[in-house]
C-alpha cells in the first residue's frame, strides 16, 4: 500500500514515522494485494490531543478512519485498529455482494429526456453507518453523498444546505 503522511502543528520524528509504517504493516496485510489502493494519513497536534486522521481508497470505496488521543503513539494504534477493522467490514461486504447478484430493474427512460442527459455514470452505492457516511461526506467535499445506511438498510441522502448544515433524506419502499 502506498501511503503519504502529513503533520501540522507539530514535527514528527523518524521514530514516530517508522512506528506508523509498522502499524500500517498489519493493514496492509488484510488488504494483500489489492490494486490501486492509496493512503493519505493526517496528523495534527490542537491544544489537547494528537488528531490522526486516515483516507483509504479501496477499489473505488473511501474508507476514512478518525482518531484523537493526547499520546501519538495511543492515536496510532487505534487508528490502525479501526482501520483494520473497516477494510475487513469493506471486504467481506465486496464479497458478499459477489455472492449474490441483486439486478436492478431500471425504467426505461422516455426519449425526449435523453437529450437533456449530458452524461451517464455507473457507481457502486456503498453500505456503511451514518457516521461513516458523514465522515465521507465532509471529506469529499461534494454537494451530496448517497449512500445505504448498513443499520437500517434504507438509501439515504445527505445533502449540504445553503447554510452549511446538512440534511439527511431517508427513503423507504
Amino acid at each position: 500500500m502506498n501511503y503519504r503522511f502529513t503533520t501540522r502543528g507539530f514535527e514528527a520524528t523518524a521514530a514516530m514515522q517508522q512506528y506508523l509504517e509498522k502499524r500500517l504493516e498489519k493493514v496492509d496485510r488484510v488488504i494483500k494485494d489489492e490494486e490501486l489502493v492509496s493512503a493519505e494519513i493526517k496528523a495534527e497536534k490542537d491544544a489537547v490531543n494528537y488528531v490522526v486522521k486516515a483516507n483509504i481508497n479501496l477499489r473505488g470505496n473511501v474508507i476514512v478512519v478518525q482518531e484523537k488521543d493526547p499520546d501519538f503513539y495511543a492515536a496510532i494504534d487505534a487508528l490502525c485498529d479501526a482501520l483494520e477493522k473497516k477494510v475487513k467490514k469493506l471486504k467481506s461486504t465486496i464479497r458478499d455482494k459477489h455472492r449474490e447478484p441483486k439486478h436492478l430493474e431500471i425504467p426505461a427512460v422516455v426519449e425526449e429526456t435523453e437529450e437533456d442527459v449530458a452524461e451517464t455514470k455507473r457507481l457502486p452505492l456503498n453500505v456503511m453507518p451514518l457516521e461513516e457516511a458523514i465522515l465521507q461526506f465532509k471529506t469529499m467535499d461534494r454537494q451530496f453523498f448517497l449512500f445505504r445506511n448498513s443499520e437500517t438498510n434504507e438509501i439515504n441522502l445527505l445533502l449540504l444546505r445553503k447554510d452549511g448544515k446538512i440534511s439527511l433524506y431517508e427513503f423507504f419502499e
